[in-house]
């Protein structure tokens, strides 16, 4: 996320009450550890991804993934996106511009360093909304002994961490480096990403979407929604109310569904708790078999869409590629 980029003041909002971050409320997961080979052992690939991904504690620990993070400026003050909740962003952004930054090659360089000697795929989020890509493929290039393949995975937030998961599980299975970059681009291939705000003013500002558009939605009173995929942000026709943006987004994950796949989905949360509920209530109805997970919103992803946002990051796993339990699969392991 380039620097220049960010949320700004709003016109009309208090502050923030200070309450714990959308990720400490527990929706229900369907997520489970499976069993198998350590992640962090010393003879599989590494698999790390910037602060841009959304992923649960127990899934990135579960899974041995390593985060670089990004940095948030709040005003004259630089931290780093995990020291942050979304209420802090929203805090800074009602006294003043909040912008971020990619993390550095020098950033990389140092969580490649602490890998040893292990080959690692990296991760980043989309390279048209940051300089993650290329700070990584800087870092890459400073390695002697090990071997990096560095990935753009064309999504953000839910949608990265299920690309992010999809690998490490390759990578936990036992998979070459190879192999771990190609179960990524499988998902990336698959992956979608639909979310509902209340404006898009933030979006607009930070240059993903035209200006215009959130006019024309400030004016009929409705609630925008937005996908997000192969790198860019792109409009949907606005719902009439939450309901009607749970209604449709739930329908386009099930019309994707090619018959017989399993489902992977990330439910997003940055501000709107309701939202999220009734979106995880819906697709777990949808695919009561599916992998299905709240996925915290990071602080740098808050900064660049503002609050009250509720989406649902999605692939579904073909049934040729379904195994039993345990067993590695052509884009992750099953269980």
């Amino acid at each position: 996320m380039s620097a220049s980029s960010g949320l700004h003041p709003p016109a009309r909002r208090q502050p923030s009450s200070g309450r714990q971050p959308s990720p400490g409320r527990q929706l229900s997961s369907s997520w489970q550890p499976s069993s198998g080979r350590h992640a962090t052992s010393d003879d599989t690939v590494a698999v790390v991804t910037d602060g841009a991904a959304s992923l649960p504690d127990a899934v990135r620990d579960h899974l041995g993934i390593r985060i670089v993070p990004m940095a948030v400026v709040l005003g004259d003050e630089v931290r780093r996106d995990h020291e942050l909740s979304p209420a802090d962003i929203l805090d800074g952004a009602a006294r003043g511009p909040v912008t971020t930054s990619a993390p550095s090659p020098g950033d990389y360089l140092g969580a490649l360093g602490e890998l040893r000697d292990r080959h690692v795929v990296v991760l980043t989020v989309a390279r048209g909304m940051s300089a993650s890509y290329e700070s990584a493929k800087i870092a890459a290039g400073y390695l002697e002994k090990r071997r990096a393949a560095v990935v753009d995975t064309q999504t953000a937030a839910g949608g990265q961490g299920l690309v992010v998961m999809a690998a490490a599980r390759a990578a936990r299975a036992g998979a070459g480096l190879d192999d771990v970059a190609a179960a990524a681009q499988r998902v990336i291939r698959r992956v979608h990403l639909l979310a509902s705000l209340d404006r898009l003013d933030h979006l607009a500002t930070s240059g993903r979407v035209p200006k215009v558009v959130t006019l024309a939605g400030r004016s009929v009173g409705m609630r925008a929604i937005f996908e997000f995929s192969f790198g860019r942000a792109r409009v949907r026709m606005p719902a009439r109310n939450a309901d009607s943006a749970v209604a449709r987004i739930v329908a386009a994950c099930g019309a994707d569904d090619p018959g017989g796949a399993r489902l992977h989905a990330a439910v997003l949360d940055a501000e709107a708790p309701a939202a999220a509920e009734a979106l995880m209530d819906a697709v777990q109805h949808l695919a009561p078999r599916g992998e299905i997970y709240a996925a915290p919103f990071s602080s740098v992803m808050v900064a660049h869409t503002g609050p009250g946002l509720a989406g649902l990051a999605w692939w579904w796993e073909p049934r040729e590629e379904l195994v039993p339990t345990g067993q590695h699969v052509a884009g992750g392991e099953t269980g």
